[in-house]
Parts: structure tokens; sequence; C-alpha cells
């Protein structure tokens, strides 16, 4: 609200008006919250209820602009009226105005992103630890978590073993307070490095801040084929600074007289390479780009020359974990950049002696769920061993952790890996029907083997995930907590 103040200027003939800015504030902001507050506590009061099921995220990210990917995908499938909640665990300890500013730099990217969601932050915690107290602590009466979203442990096989056992430790800590389990991975990896605008010089007399040289400079730059702000370093902490992306490296000059002090800038060249770096200097490719905007994209359905459909969303359903598994690829199907991909189940048979009946029995459930799937695939050979060359990829991966002089908490021993024997030769079986069926799928959503604890070692796990998810395309794990979450229709 607005007041205005006169006054009177003495030895002339008139009058100045200020504006003096004054916030009274508004009644119609304390409704709001009282009305919010009320609306929260008779929610806690509602029973719960299949029909009333909402899958409410809380997504480990860290800052939230170091992996969009993960971002975009839970907005995705909590953007028509889900919770989604952002958690950033930071094991140093930070001052009141270090998390303030935290805390604002990753709202005001999500906002500038168009995601609808919380941010919690942590901070003087080991991850660990910090997932632990936000898995139990997040959220008020029925607005809270049920759903572990994080990213793959790419570097788990060459990490500490404690940062390798914390990862291990979050899912076991998921479970155990009753939450589903999803876990992200992205080819290329899920972390972007610094986004910069990186101006090489070309050839001619310019100027560095010394006096002669070269000029190095860096501009706003926006692609009209890009979401993304990329700002310089001169501005580290404006809030459009997106210090967690990638870094892009062009060319460009400018040519300063040393007789007179204007600038005079060269004719951008249309046709300059532009090359997109991580934050290692290592160049990314363009399919490692494509992935990590693979759920801001619109997504199309292609054919490829030998015949086969490229782009399909295919569900790996091989466990009865309550339904997620097959609810989460249902609603990004109903999203309009998903709703032109066709979804592809498959699903395991028990019996081969009753491929027929087994198939019928789950079209039949499908179309209870009013699951609306374009084809319906039994998988019925997992049981057959491996090839040779799956096996020893599987012995290179786990090589250096059946070592006896490393830690007992990091090691495989022989008597797991016997003991697991058939599981792993499981998920052996599992990546090479993966590789037949569904190389070209533009996302694979696939049943998350289960933890058991105290039954394998975080290695020999990672190193299962590993060979279901390396060489194809994303891959969504999905674990529910045996919660039903689908109705039937009848």
């Amino acid at each position: 609200m607005k007041e205005f103040v006169g006054e009177a200027t003495s030895g002339e003939n008139g009058v100045r008006l200020m504006f003096i800015h004054v916030n009274w504030g508004s009644s119609t902001q304390a409704q709001m919250y009282k009305t919010a507050l009320s609306s929260a506590h008779s929610l806690a009061r509602t029973g719960e209820h299949v029909k009333n099921y909402w899958p409410q995220m809380l997504v480990l990210t860290g800052r939230a602009q170091a992996r969009p990917a993960l971002v975009d995908l839970a907005h995705l499938i909590t953007k028509a009226g889900s919770l989604m909640i952002v958690a950033d665990i930071s094991q140093n300890k930070l001052t009141h105005k270090e998390r303030a500013t935290r805390a604002r730099t990753n709202d005001e990217w999500l906002q500038e992103r168009k995601v609808r969601a919380f941010c919690a932050g942590i901070d003087g915690l080991s991850f660990e630890l910090g997932a632990r107290a936000l898995v139990q602590c997040t959220g008020v009466g029925r607005l809270a978590p049920n759903v572990l979203l994080m990213g793959y442990k790419s570097d788990w096989a060459t990490a500490p073993a404690n940062d390798l056992t914390s990862y291990f430790n979050v899912l076991h800590t998921a479970f155990e307070n009753r939450l589903a389990v999803a876990i992200l991975r992205v080819p290329g990896g899920l972390e972007c490095g610094a986004l910069a605008v990186e101006d090489t010089p070309t050839a001619g007399h310019t100027a560095t801040s010394a006096g002669s040289g070269e000029l190095r400079v860096r501009q706003n730059i926006m692609h009209a084929d890009s979401d993304l702000d990329i700002r310089g370093d001169s501005q580290p902490s404006s809030r459009h600074n997106l210090s967690n992306l990638l870094s892009l490296t062009t060319s460009r000059s400018f040519t300063i007289s040393e007789t007179k002090k204007e600038k005079t800038r060269k004719p951008m060249d249309i046709h300059r390479q532009i090359v997109y770096r991580a934050s290692n200097g290592v160049e990314l490719s363009k399919d490692q780009l494509t992935q990590m905007s693979i759920f801001q994209r619109k997504q199309v359905l292609l054919r490829v020359p030998d015949g086969k459909e490229s782009g399909t969303l295919d569900v790996w359903w091989l466990y009865d974990d309550g339904g997620l598994t097959i609810l989460l690829p249902y609603i990004l199907s109903q999203r309009s950049t998903w709703s032109n991909v066709k979804l592809r189940v498959f699903a395991l048979a028990n019996r081969r002696h009753e491929m027929e009946l087994e198939e019928r029995n789950m079209a039949n459930l499908l179309s209870k769920f009013r699951i609306d799937y374009s084809s319906l695939t039994m998988v019925q050979d997992i049981t057959e061993p491996p090839q040779p060359e799956t096996k020893k990829l599987f012995d290179d991966l786990t090589k250096k952790f059946t070592d006896q002089s490393i830690g007992e908490e990091y090691r495989i021993s022989e008597t797991e890996m016997l003991t697991l024997a058939e599981k792993t030769n499981r998920q052996l079986r599992l990546r090479e029907l993966m590789l037949a069926n569904s190389k070209e799928a533009r996302l694979i959503i696939m049943s998350l083997p289960m933890p058991r604890k105290g039954s394998v070692s975080a290695p020999l796990y990672m190193a299962w995930l590993e060979m279901l998810s390396r060489d194809l395309p994303p891959v969504l794990f999905v674990r529910g907590n045996h919660t039903s979450v689908l109705t039937f229709y009848s």
C-alpha cells in the first residue's frame, strides 16, 4: 500500500509529493495460512485407502541444480498434485546465513524450472545419518514422503569403502521406515559440472587485462533449443548462476585498437563449434546431453531400420511389490511429453508349460488395473545359464572385492558368492534379455532386487545393479513397500 506525504517547499510555489511504500500485510495471506493448517489437520485424521494413494517423493539431490534429470523425473511423477521434497544433505556444518543462502538458491532454481517442490536441508551429518533424519522427520502428518528417489552411485567400484556402505545403508533405512525406493541411472551419470561460457581467442592483435595479448570475455548466451540460463563467472552470487551444470565452450573474440579505447566486435561465426564439457574437462557426447534432458523433452516413437520400434517405455515387472513398479510408468505415460510413447510390459513366467494361461492372467490383471499397454511379453527362459562373456564381465567387476586383504564389510566372501550364485545368475540372465529386448527403449523401469540385510554385501548388490543397467538406456529401479497402490476395476 502506498501513502502520499505532502511537503511544502519554502520559497517555491509548489508542493513536493513523496511516495512511501508501506506493507500493512494482507488478511488474505493470514486466511490462507489458517486454511492450509486446518486442511493438514483434517487430512491427518483421514484414514488411508488405496484410492487415495499418491506417490509422495523425497528426492536426494543434494543441490537441486546438480542433478536436473533426477528433479525432472520426480516432477513428472508428482506434478499432477502430489508432494515432492528436494533434500540437500551437507556433511559440513553450515552457519545460519549459509543454510539460508543454500535453501534460497535451491528454491529459486526450482521456481525458474517451474518445479513445484519443497526444499529440506540438513548439515553437519554424514550422508547416511542425514538421509536417515530426513526419512524419519520430513513432512507433516499425511503430507509425508512414501517414496525415496535417489541417483545411482556410478562410482561405487572406486569409491571409499565408507561411502559405498553409507549408500547401501540408506536403502535399508528406507525399507525399515516402510518407504518405497527408486534409483535412477542415466548414461553418463546424473551429476553435472559447472556451467560456463569460455571464449577461446582467435588470431589477431587482442588485449588482456594486463594490456596486451588476448582478451577473454564471458557473456550470457541462450540457445533457442535450451532451457538453461548460462551465466559467466562475473556473477557468482546471481540466482541465475547454474554452478552445477554443464560447461559450454565456444569461440568468440574482440579486437581492441591500440590507439582507440572503443572496442570493435568481429562478426560472429555462425558455424563455430559448441563443445559441452563435464566438470573434469571431459567432452560430453550428444547422446549424454540428450539423456540428461530426457525428462524435459517431448518423446516420440521412432522406427529403426530393422523394423523395430525405438523410443518405447519398457516395464520389467518382476516382483509383486504392491504395484508401484507398474503405477509409475503409467503416470509417466499420462504426461503430455510421454503420451506418444508406447508402454511395453515384460513379466516372468513361472511355469513354462502354462505360458498361455499365465499370459492371459497377466493381461486380465493389467486390464483390471486399467493400464493401457501396447504389448505384453512373458519371459520364460530366465533360469537358463548366462553366456560366458556376461559371466566374465561380472567376474571382472567383483574381482577387486574378493581380495582377502580388504575389510570384511567391503569384501565379497566366497561363502556369499556360493550362497547367492543362483540369484547372481538370474541378474546376469536378465541383463542379456534386456539387451535383446530393450536396447532401443527410451526408458526402462524395472523391479529393484531386494537388498536383504545380512544376506548380501554392498559391493555384490551394486554389482547386480551394474549388470542390470550398463550399456542400456536410462533405467529406473523401483521397489514398493508391499503396500497396495492400485485398485481393481470389476
